[in-house]
């Protein structure tokens, strides 16, 4: 096979900038985002509040005029001299060292300033300190020693007091920690939100049909368009999960023929390559190789081919479920295999589809990879595919379990189910350098439940680890 240069670059340089995906993992992951806001928010609160320093102001109005002179210019001239000196005086070495002494401080800890209402002989003092407390203790001894403050600025000049100083029961400014909290909560909201569409658009997934041939290793067999299980509210409560097939009367025209596409395109290239025997699987699990299996064979049939369609999955089957079939004890793969039943005992016909035969698993079973390595499963593939035209094997996962790489050996062809931006182009490729060294021919890779792919005819969480509580997955 030949190989791409998806090593030279950074894979997200490959990446188109898909919409969709973009919006699907910002809402599947949407209590990041608020978890994230709750996050900044207390934060936010924390930070503002821990860094809170209240400050209180409380103020006294002087009336200045000079000794022995009524006249009001000389007053209102004072009382401007004193306003430019005042404040300088107080904020002195040796003001603060009188007033540190009256209130047995080592330093003062606050704001003060003086200023005169305008057109006045008024002068307002204020003191600003970090409680009730200390600013009304410097303001009172500021004004038990203003005698000699006006000394130091205009000799003649004297203060009265007008109105005198109260102590300040509320903050100027008051905590306002819950509205810095809010807006702390939207921004890391906002944050989280950039970084979840970073993330969405630089993980290297397969988003669109053309990354396959541009990421991976394989061909691209086209795009399976998303369809959605529950067609009725009915659907919705019973949580109706079983898979929809293309003869379904409920099936939309795109998903059909997206189906359709696929079949003409593996038909042909299994031809070309005088191919009988074809696996379909995926990497991770639920990427939807089950319905790509059994879509396949049934279109297979109705374009008048002979399909035998086996469930290979032994550790999770799920092709009966999806038929609804009743499997009966003893007519399973497995039972063929251990050679307790016949293929005639375990083959299915179905009167709907006259070209199709199935063999289905009706129970999961530990350790099935030591009856697929056994030589009497090869005997059996060789069999069946001398009768039929096609022999499709739905396998678990390549990822998590080596059962597909055994049942891959011994057959023809690959066909990987890609689900649209879930498994990491990096897997993928390993999966394909593991059937690569098995000497088995990777058909292509199919893109499936295709949301809004640009190039078909439109996707949940990353899922549960594949273990079926039969010892060691990676045995």
């Amino acid at each position: 096979m030949e190989s791409n240069n998806r090593n030279d670059m950074p894979a997200f340089m490959d990446t188109d900038l898909d919409p969709y995906t973009l919006v699907h993992d910002i809402v599947s992951n949407w209590w990041v985002i608020i978890l994230g806001a709750i996050a900044g928010a207390l934060l936010t609160y924390v930070v503002v509040s821990s860094r809170y320093v209240p400050e209180y102001t409380t103020q006294a109005t002087f009336v200045v005029a000079s000794r022995g002179d009524a006249n009001a210019y000389s007053n209102l001239s004072s009382a401007n001299t004193m306003a430019k000196t005042f404040e300088k005086i107080l904020k002195s070495n040796i003001m603060e060292k009188k007033i540190c002494e009256k209130l047995k401080v080592e330093e003062l800890d606050a704001d003060i300033h003086a200023k005169v209402l305008e057109g006045t002989n008024m002068l307002v003092l204020s003191v600003t300190a970090d409680t009730p407390k200390d600013s009304i203790d410097i303001i009172r001894t500021v004004m038990d020693n203003y005698s000699s403050v006006s000394l130091y600025t205009v000799g003649s000049a004297v203060m009265d007091v007008l109105e005198e100083p109260k102590v300040p029961y509320t903050p100027d400014n008051p905590l306002d920690a819950g509205r810095q909290a809010k807006k702390g909560g939207l921004v890391a909201g906002a944050l989280v939100l950039i970084l979840l569409g970073m993330f969405s658009y630089m993980k290297n997934t397969i988003k669109q049909e053309n990354e396959i041939e541009k990421k991976l290793d394989a061909r691209s067999l086209g795009a399976i368009s998303y369809e959605w299980k529950y067609k009725t509210i009915w659907d919705i409560f019973r949580r109706k999960k079983k898979a929809i097939l293309v003869d379904d009367p409920v099936a939309s025209f795109r998903f059909v023929e997206s189906y359709k596409k696929l079949a003409a395109k593996v038909e042909y290239r299994m031809a070309k390559n005088e191919q009988k025997v074809l696996v379909v699987t995926s990497v991770s699990e639920n990427e939807g190789k089950s319905t790509i299996t059994v879509n396949l064979a049934l279109n297979l049939s109705r374009r008048g081919k002979k399909v035998m369609l086996i469930d290979c999955d032994m550790r999770r089957p799920a092709v009966a479920k999806i038929f609804d079939a009743e499997v009966e004890e003893g007519t399973g793969l497995s039972d063929l295999l251990a050679g307790d039943s016949t293929l005639k005992d375990v083959m299915r016909r179905d009167s709907r589809y006259k070209y199709l035969r199935c063999v289905f698993q009706n129970k999961a079973i530990a350790e099935p990879d030591k009856l697929l390595e056994d030589e009497a499963f090869k005997t059996l593939l060789r069999k069946i595919a001398s009768r039929m035209d096609y022999v499709i094997l739905d396998t678990p996962p390549l990822g998590i379990v080596r059962d597909a790489e055994i049942i891959s050996a011994a057959t023809d062809s690959v066909l990987l189910v890609i689900r649209q931006d879930l498994a990491h182009a990096s897997e993928i490729n390993d999966a394909v350098d593991v059937l690569d060294e098995t000497g088995v021919t990777v058909l292509g890779g199919v893109l499936n439940m295709a949301f809004g792919d640009k190039n078909s005819v439109s996707r949940n969480k990353r899922y549960g680890k594949y273990y079926y509580g039969y010892g060691d997955k990676n045995k």
